[in-house]
């Protein structure tokens, strides 16, 4: 990977122990970690405002036993788990990255 000489100056200010390559997986990692808090947040805000897990959800909206808002909610927080997975997946190989860097 070639970064920008502008990039790579700005990376050795900000993490000085690091190089260009290790600041960036530290970036990324850092992103990962606030995308998977933002998606269980939201996950959380569902549970709390149905009072039961996502899959008891889900067997409700399958049964067609929901409104039109509440379906709604149901893809937003399809969302929120496929997201929480994803993060949990994409911080797992960031990590093992980094430890072969």
């Amino acid at each position: 990977m070639t970064l920008n000489t502008n990039i790579t100056s700005s990376a050795r200010r900000l993490f000085p122990n690091l190089t260009p390559e290790q600041a960036m997986m530290e970036l990324l990692l850092e992103r990962a970690q606030k995308n998977l808090i933002k998606y269980e947040t939201i996950a959380r805000q569902f549970q709390a405002k149905y009072g039961i897990v996502f899959e008891s959800f889900r067997k409700k909206v399958v049964a067609g036993k929901v409104s039109a808002d509440d379906e709604q909610d149901y893809f937003d927080w399809e969302l929120a788990v496929t997201g929480i997975d994803d993060m949990q997946a994409e911080i797992k190989r960031l990590k093992a990255l980094s430890q072969k860097a």
